[in-house]
């Protein structure tokens, strides 16, 4: 039964405002903290205008939003067993109102990501919205209960956040710049890709870890996950896997990139000591509680992710 008075904190936790803050951070700090500095160490400024980017953001921001609450709606019925606690649609907010939320925060970030495609002239990136919103909701409604699509488009998604913002940049850049910016396009991509792909592979290991939490409702409603597929131990040794490949990723990235002991020191803190600690958790197994805590510290590790930004911005401009 719905409550009939409508609090404004339950459309805040049906959005995951603390993840749309994460989302937004992402796009401002690749922008303002790899970008813009390695452009200005060979005297070039970025060339999107900041309105531009502003729209960029917001589009990311209810796109994400919308693709929280489809998530939620075709759910329900699973995050009664999985999440008994956290069900909001269908005891907070009507299912009809939580659909036509959906449809506003969509449909306003389709249009803020067309009017940047138009401003920006190049009108080609504002299909990226628009199948980025279609994922959503066929992920929602049908990618997400087959076997490892569902995974595989989440992390993409993840990856694409940063991404986005490059793909503004870089036209603009050709356009003003010629052939004079293709070097440091190059480095750009280098980065921004560096980022993304880090993004892309722990958030397909949380992913392939949260589908070992919820085992129990998506085994009781038939979605093909790995861990209904191929057991818990497999989809355990799964995110080993990935996250084994992200510890080795980071020591080529330091061995033949970055170099430096501030790096070195960050990594070794932030990133390995941690994801040793999720690998012990996934190796120890137990209940759902041991593998809640090995998502939360792969999530973590995420954002720390962010706080290299800020580093890799003080080691760019200290390197000038």
């Amino acid at each position: 039964m719905v409550k009939s008075t409508f609090h404004i904190g339950a459309l805040l936790r049906l959005i995951r405002w603390p993840n749309l803050i994460i989302v937004a951070l992402t796009q401002i700090l690749i922008w303002c903290c790899i970008i813009t500095p390695l452009l200005r160490q060979v005297y070039m400024e970025p060339r999107m205008p900041f309105t531009i980017f502003i729209m960029v953001v917001l589009a990311t921001v209810f796109i994400s939003a919308g693709g929280y609450i489809i998530n939620d709606y075709f759910d329900r019925k699973i995050d009664r067993v999985n999440k008994p606690g956290n069900v909001i649609i269908g005891t907070l907010i009507y299912p009809r109102h939580a659909m036509a939320y959906h449809f506003i925060f969509s449909i306003s970030g389709i249009i803020l990501g067309v009017l940047a495609s138009i401003r920006s002239d190049h009108l080609y990136l504002s299909l990226i919205f628009f199948m980025v919103s279609g994922l959503l909701w066929f992920y929602s409604t049908t990618y997400k209960r087959d076997f490892l699509l569902g995974n595989i488009i989440v992390a993409l998604l993840t990856a694409m956040v940063p991404f986005l913002i490059l793909l503004f940049e870089m036209p603009l850049l050709a356009k003003e710049y010629g052939s004079s910016a293709t070097p440091v396009i190059r480095i750009l991509l280098i980065w921004v890709v560096g980022f993304s792909l880090f993004a892309f592979l722990l958030n397909l290991a949380r992913e392939v870890v949260k589908d070992i939490e919820d085992l129990e409702g998506d085994h009781a409603y038939g979605k093909r996950t790995i861990p209904v597929m191929w057991g818990i131990i497999t989809a355990r040794w799964i995110s080993i896997t990935l996250i084994a490949l992200v510890l080795a990723l980071l020591t080529i990235a330091w061995l033949y990139f970055i170099h430096d002991y501030i790096t070195l020191i960050y990594f070794l803190v932030m990133f390995v000591i941690p994801l040793l600690m999720t690998v012990y958790l996934l190796i120890k197994g137990g209940n759902q509680a041991v593998f809640h805590k090995a998502s939360l510290l792969i999530k973590l590790v995420m954002l720390t992710g962010l706080g290299y930004m800020i580093v890799a911005n003080l080691l760019i401009n200290h390197f000038k």
